[in-house]
């Protein structure tokens, strides 16, 4: 079966006979079960937030009795997928744009007559053609402002998140945002992960009343025993994000001749990784920077606990799930106060908190860890028991599905799935 996907010249790649039936199997209709249909832009081996989220919560609701489904673009079309327990169809992400667009609404189209509702995690404005088309009811999930990161990775806009939303608007931006926003007034239900996010959708013309704060979570997670860090004599100070301009890793890189017998760990990749590598020889610190590239998540994990100290440094968050994970390895935690970052770090309590922007502050308090090690233990223990306590997985799952049940009912979801980040 493998030799017949690799040859299948379609824009799609089918699911094998033994992914079918596996998933059949775990995720046969029980009383009360739902059908969902789960899209999304990026998947694994795709790295990121969605394609992190989307597998673990859609086989968590397989677990659940729910049938599952799920529509994606990838590289790697190729992929069989036979070990999820629900199918998984790829559509090619290389196709010209017209046609992909073409190609993923009549998929999403196709797939959605045949299920009770979409789960939206990408690909909004297909998906809300689509479910047009077939009569059926959308949940979105919104992780962040994609006008706003399209404005600025085309050159359209310089500002911040918190300025693109005041201001004036050309065409190309107004048209931007109706493709971001055109979706959203026609979905029953939106999720986001943190009161910010809920006020900045709400601020797009959305009902307030329809989006509900669902707080991101961490699942149980194996450790990668084989990935470990070169041995290094002094502090080691980690990053984890996509190399993008507002994740501020230029400003770490510019700090460190400051911070004498300190490394930066940079996991992560992007368009800006040639440029912050060209700055680590201009500042002189390229012996001390170590860029990681694209890793697994295990991996992640892995190397957070070989950390002395975890830093994002970013202008816009809105709920930054890396956190969880550093709060999960125990190790200590220094956040810009960006977005929804304040949510779930409390200054001198889970982790130090620091204004955008302001180095000087930064510097401070990856000094501060420095220098009382005791902190950076409290901190980290504090971190790891309000993290279970409030970002519970299965509690996230359950939110998740109490929404997707009110939707299919014709209901509104409970006001008490609102979770107030803390």
């Amino acid at each position: 079966m493998e030799s017949a996907i690799a040859e299948d010249p379609s824009p799609f790649v089918r699911p094998s006979v033994s992914a079918q039936r596996r998933a059949r199997a775990a995720s046969s209709r029980v009383p009360g079960s739902i059908r969902i249909l789960f899209v999304a832009g990026i998947f694994p081996p795709d790295r990121g937030g969605p394609a992190s989220y989307v597998p673990k919560v859609a086989a968590a609701l397989v677990r659940r009795g729910h049938h599952v489904q799920v529509i994606c673009l990838s590289d790697i079309v190729r992929r069989a997928d036979a070990d999820h327990s629900f199918l998984v169809r790829r559509i090619r992400r290389g196709q010209f744009w017209p046609l992909r667009v073409v190609a993923t609404t009549f998929a999403i189209w196709r797939a959605a007559r045949l299920h009770d509702l979409l789960y939206v995690n990408g690909l909004g404005f297909e998906s809300a053609i689509a479910a047009l088309l077939a009569g059926r009811p959308t949940v979105h999930k919104i992780v962040g402002d994609y006008a706003w990161e399209r404005a600025v990775g085309r050159g359209w806009f310089t500002g911040t998140i918190n300025q693109y939303q005041r201001s004036a608007k050309n065409w190309r931006l107004r048209f931007i945002d109706f493709i971001r926003t055109f979706p959203l007034r026609l979905a029953h239900e939106i999720i986001v992960p943190s009161q910010y996010l809920r006020r900045t959708v709400h601020g797009w013309d959305i009902p307030a009343e329809k989006i509900r704060v669902v707080p991101n979570a961490v699942a149980a997670r194996t450790r990668s025993d084989s990935a470990s860090l070169p041995s290094w004599k002094g502090r080691t100070l980690m990053t984890v994000c996509r190399l993008v301009p507002w994740k501020g890793v230029d400003g770490l890189i510019r700090l460190l001749p400051e911070l004498p017998e300190t490394r930066l760990v940079i996991a992560g990749d992007g368009h800006s990784r040639d440029q912050l590598q060209a700055l680590t020889h201009s500042t002189g610190v390229e012996s001390r920077v170590l860029f990681l590239g694209d890793v697994p998540q295990d991996a992640v994990t892995a190397y957070l606990t070989q950390a002395d100290a975890f830093v994002l440094n970013s202008s816009y968050e809105g709920l930054p799930h890396v956190v969880l994970e550093a709060f999960a390895a125990r190790t200590p935690v220094i956040a810009t106060a960006a977005g929804g970052t304040g949510e779930i770090v409390q200054h001198n309590i889970n982790g130090l908190l620091v204004p955008v922007g302001d180095s000087a502050a930064l510097k401070s308090a990856i000094e501060q860890l420095w220098r009382e090690p005791e902190l950076g233990r409290r901190l980290a223990n504090e971190a790891a028991e309000r993290s279970r306590a409030h970002f519970d997985f299965d509690a996230m799952v359950a939110s998740t599905e109490e929404i997707l049940r009110a939707v299919v009912s014709g209901n509104r979801a409970p006001n008490t799935v609102q979770t107030e980040a803390v």
